[in-house]
């Protein structure tokens, strides 16, 4: 069962979709510009909308990163490009000419997927680990996904926003899954070997600073 509707916050609507299932806790998420919560049958939208009055701010901020572009521009590894010409000129002499964002994104993923390849195979030399089959897609709520068994790890597009250093620290976090799967202290000290400032880049993506002026 489910149910949409309107939450103002801050002077902007949001919508909200609302996924009533068997359960006692009520949770949160903001996805693509929208809320998005799972509650238990009979949850009143009154009781929802308390939730979303104490959350909201801290789920919106928590997902900036997903704010590197909109209709006038958009960031690629942390540089600012207006959208209004058509043509997107890289540092490399490179360029990728478009007519609209449709045709814009489609270029982007086969770009930036070609570029996060080239970076995940400096890491795996330097790592120490196999040669793993490398995917960009979109993702709600990770930055990568490790796959060992297969050896395939797939990235968020959204890290395209960011600078290099940023894009490697999330590289070397996936790399590190090769060789540990969870998330403990061996994990982390594999993490901070080859990104001792780890801390801090994933602090810059979490917070969508995506330069270091964002301007």
């Amino acid at each position: 069962m489910k149910k949409v509707f309107s939450y103002d916050y801050l002077g902007t609507s949001y919508i909200v979709e609302v996924t009533y299932k068997r359960s006692r806790t009520i949770s949160y998420r903001y996805r693509d510009n929208h809320f998005v919560v799972y509650a238990p049958y009979l949850t009143s939208q009154k009781t929802i909308c308390r939730g979303l009055e104490k959350f909201a701010k801290q789920l919106i901020d928590d997902n900036a990163h997903l704010q590197g572009e909109n209709d006038e521009f958009i960031y690629l590894l942390g540089n600012k490009y207006p959208k209004s010409s058509g043509v997107i000129y890289f540092s490399d002499e490179s360029k990728i000419v478009f007519k609209n964002d449709e045709e814009l994104h489609k270029k982007l993923k086969k770009w930036f997927a070609l570029f996060i390849s080239k970076r995940v195979r400096y890491y795996e030399k330097l790592m120490g680990t196999y040669e793993n089959k490398i995917g960009v897609r979109k993702m709600s709520t990770r930055y990568g996904s490790n796959t060992p068994s297969h050896h395939s790890i797939r990235f968020s597009d959204v890290l395209m926003h960011f600078t290099v250093d940023v894009i490697d620290a999330i590289i070397v976090h996936e790399l590190a899954h090769c060789f540990i799967h969870g998330h403990g202290k061996e994990f982390y000290n594999l993490v901070y070997k080859y990104c001792p400032n780890y801390d801090y880049l994933h602090k810059r993506l979490r917070k969508g600073i995506f330069n270091d002026t964002n301007n």
